[in-house]
């Protein structure tokens, strides 16, 4: 299964393919735009999305609210109009620190020190929520859930977390936050030792962190690092895999082994300010600010539905790996016969 996407977050439109989907799998209109829904949440969001409506339509690979086995398509179309093709975006002249203004100018060789941001916006996260919410669907096929909760805004609890005083100081600058992921029903199996880069963890780290603000993630109990060895195992209870505790996430060795799989996300302050910041232009050496953004001043609560959505992608691809991936109908029996040789 691949998710690939395109388009900038100042253009007329962006676009995704996500290839190799199984055929047999009913589209839910319901859980699809609910998920895009959650995507806006959180009192902290941009005003941007008072503009923006997330109207992602699916234009290929599902007919008559079933999925074909063909890549499905997605379109989402930006309500500003743009010129973006004929005259690109504003240079604001100055690279805001913590963004990709810099690190892609030097890369690609820009002139315009603020052409790299548009493809690193969040703006495209909505795409990849609408391919998430597919692989939920085929996931629920398999008794398999995906939740987030939030933990921490800005430092404190989120229970503790003051959202209206937040805004009212927002003078002070930007939050970040942490967020977990529990994915339950999975069963032993999903992922490989074989290489590197088949580790379930090694996948699912990978795809976390391409979440904009994400810088850390930890699987399994966040204390496991201070623990001694005996007291981090997660000791067996039962002849099917049961153990007492869930102490490293559900992974073991790159491979699922049969726990639910615990994510823990760490998110950096958005990097954009509601204020001016200092900077220098690498084209003349000269200093000057960054103006405000339009931008969050904190993201966490509408992250969850984004860091859901990549788990959905990375799971469901390393269930279609060990259990086939032409049909829905074909890979219920794989599994089933799986399931049952485990017993």
């Amino acid at each position: 299964m691949q998710f690939v996407s395109a388009g900038e977050s100042h253009g007329s439109e962006l676009v995704a393919v996500l290839s190799g989907f199984p055929a047999g799998v009913r589209f839910d209109n319901v859980l699809f735009e609910e998920d895009l829904k959650r995507r806006r949440l959180g009192l902290g969001r941009s005003a941007r999305l008072d503009v923006e409506q997330d109207d992602v339509r699916v234009v290929s690979g599902v007919a008559a609210y079933v999925t074909t086995g063909a890549p499905i398509a997605f379109l989402l179309k930006n309500a500003a109009e743009s010129r973006f093709f004929e005259n690109g975006v504003i240079d604001k002249g100055f690279p805001r620190p913590g963004h990709a203004d810099y690190s892609s100018f030097r890369k690609f060789g820009y002139e315009n020190i603020s052409l790299g941001a548009e493809r690193s916006s969040a703006r495209e996260t909505a795409l990849r929520v609408a391919a998430g919410a597919l692989c939920r669907m085929f996931l629920a096929e398999m008794n398999v859930m995906v939740k987030s909760e939030v933990l921490e805004i800005g430092g404190v609890p989120y229970s503790g977390f003051d959202a209206e005083k937040a805004l009212a100081d927002k003078e002070r600058g930007t939050y970040g936050g942490v967020l977990k992921v529990v994915v339950s029903g999975i069963p032993a199996g999903l992922g490989s030792n074989v290489q590197w880069s088949d580790h379930l963890d090694s996948r699912l780290a990978a795809a976390f962190v391409s979440i904009p603000s994400v810088k850390g993630v930890y699987f399994g109990d966040t204390e496991l690092h201070r623990m001694r060895g005996i007291n981090a195992a997660d000791a067996f209870c039962g002849r099917h895999g049961e153990r007492a505790t869930n102490r490293c996430g559900g992974i073991e060795g790159g491979i699922s082994n049969g726990m639910p799989l615990v994510a823990t996300l760490y998110f950096k302050p958005i990097p954009t300010q509601p204020f001016e910041v200092e900077s220098v232009s690498p084209l003349t050496g000269k200093a000057g600010k960054c103006l405000p953004g339009m931008n969050d001043l904190w993201c966490i609560e509408r992250a969850g539905v984004i860091a859901e959505s990549m788990a959905a992608l990375i799971v469901s691809d390393a269930f279609c790996e060990k259990f086939g991936s032409d049909n829905l109908s074909d890979i219920r029996s794989a599994y089933a016969a799986y399931l049952e040789k485990l017993l």
